[in-house]
């Protein structure tokens, strides 16, 4: 019995050490390792369409292939993706001309030279397909702009003034100066989007959502980095005050994607749910957001704890490590399945929430659901699989690569990850 006792005291003190510079530095390296193996020689350079310009967005006997046609934010985000790399310094020759190749089709093919903003899609050689706008998919062509500037690309000044003019063209036309956020879904004139039986994207025809409204604020932080126009500033510190307060459920600390224009809540049980690599994700990109405003986010940590707090709760594996996908409002998750994005966003809202309250248990999670991803998750054959069952094996889905899986989410997740590992082994 004192054994055991003795054993069960170990264990916990073991699991409890707060890792030191060795560690910290250990994981660094991890994760540029994985950055290296599953993302950068992955994509490149099968990922490049050298026909037609742009990327292939799937994947036929391991090989990367077209598709038929090509979706603004796949695009956007490889163009993204790439040159955040090259700013990195990670293999700059290739990942800048990857940037340079994907930015041309993007400004070329995808841009409304006479209304302004992106198209939803073009054919595989880049004729128009659907020339609707989605405020979402927008978003990330303003994204991939400005990261393509700041990555030097050869364009950096062209590309720089068309992030400035799209962001011109979402005020005008998307912004919603009676409820505030934004409009969500354009017809290519800019006239809303009101048929409730057309195709869409991101949410119900005519709602407004969280997840279109997060990935405005990361873009707005972006192009304010680069670009601090008062005008960038209001409409980011709005979009910080939406995701910490506006699109959170009253009684529950987790958030639910579709409101009416009002922002009152659609009441639907499939609303009625948390999506936890929504929240964790939301958690570091408030937080990233503030910062680029000069704002302290001290004053967020309490917001942030009980949104993490929740996922932690009901959408945690503490049997395998990971996240499960999602589950109702205030009670444990029910889609168990391991989805990428979710793993690698949860790696960066735990990693940001150990660096603010040193509380061991977020590093435990971060360094609990990287083992997953390297085990389970990332492909032994290039990439990552999109889904895995909740202890790692094998689902039905096979996606390794598809319209919405890029290398964004990976990409990101891996290359900031190692930097504040780095920076945090620096201060021990």
């Amino acid at each position: 019995m004192k054994t055991a006792i003795v054993l069960l005291l170990l264990t916990v003190s073991v699991a409890s050490a707060a890792p030191d510079a060795d560690e910290l530095n250990r994981q660094a390296e991890r994760c540029r390792r994985l950055l290296k193996e599953s993302v950068i020689d992955f994509y490149l350079p099968g990922s490049l369409d050298l026909e037609n310009g742009g990327f292939h967005e799937d994947l036929r006997d391991d090989n990367f292939a077209n598709r038929g046609e090509k979706f603004l934010t796949l695009q956007a985000r490889q163009v993204w993706l790439f040159s955040t790399l090259a700013k990195a310094g990670y293999d700059r020759e290739r990942t800048l001309r990857a940037a340079n190749h994907g930015y041309e089709f993007l400004h070329d093919k995808f841009r409304d030279k006479t209304q302004g903003g992106y198209f939803s899609k073009v054919t595989d050689a880049g004729e128009i397909k659907d020339a609707r706008k989605h405020a979402y998919l927008n978003s990330f062509a303003l994204y991939a702009l400005v990261a393509y500037a700041e990555a030097g690309g050869e364009q950096k000044r062209e590309a720089l003034a068309a992030a400035k003019k799209l962001f011109t063209v979402l005020e005008r036309n998307a912004y919603d100066r009676k409820y505030g956020g934004y409009i969500e879904f354009f017809e290519r004139d800019w006239k809303p989007v009101t048929n409730n039986t057309a195709a869409g994207y991101v949410g119900a025809i005519g709602h407004k959502t969280y997840n279109t409204h997060l990935h405005l604020l990361e873009s707005y932080a972006e192009l304010y980095r680069a670009w601090p126009d008062p005008r960038v500033l209001r409409r980011l510190s709005e979009l910080i005050a939406i995701n910490i307060s506006t699109v959170q459920y009253p009684t529950v600390h987790a958030n639910v994607d579709a409101f009416h224009r009002d922002w009152s809540i659609v009441q639907e049980p499939r609303n009625l749910r948390a999506s936890y690599g929504h929240d964790v994700e939301c958690v570091w990109l408030v937080i990233d957001a503030a910062r680029t405003i000069q704002m302290n986010p001290q004053p967020l940590l309490n917001w942030a704890r009980t949104l993490t707090e929740n996922s932690l709760q009901f959408g945690y594996d503490r049997e395998h490590g990971g996240f499960y996908n999602g589950g109702p409002l205030g009670k444990p998750a029910d889609d168990l399945k391991k989805t990428w994005w979710v793993q690698v966003e949860a790696l960066l809202g735990m990693l940001e929430m150990y660096r603010l309250t040193g509380d061991q248990k977020y590093y435990d999670a971060f360094s609990r659901t990287l083992d997953f991803c390297e085990k389970y998750q990332i492909a032994k054959e290039g990439g990552w699989w999109s889904t895995r069952a909740a202890d790692g094996s094998a689902t039905n889905d096979k996606t390794r690569a598809s319209m919405w899986q890029g290398g964004y989410h990976s990409g990101r997740a891996l290359l900031l990850s190692a930097e504040w590992l780095s920076q945090m082994a620096k201060k021990k």
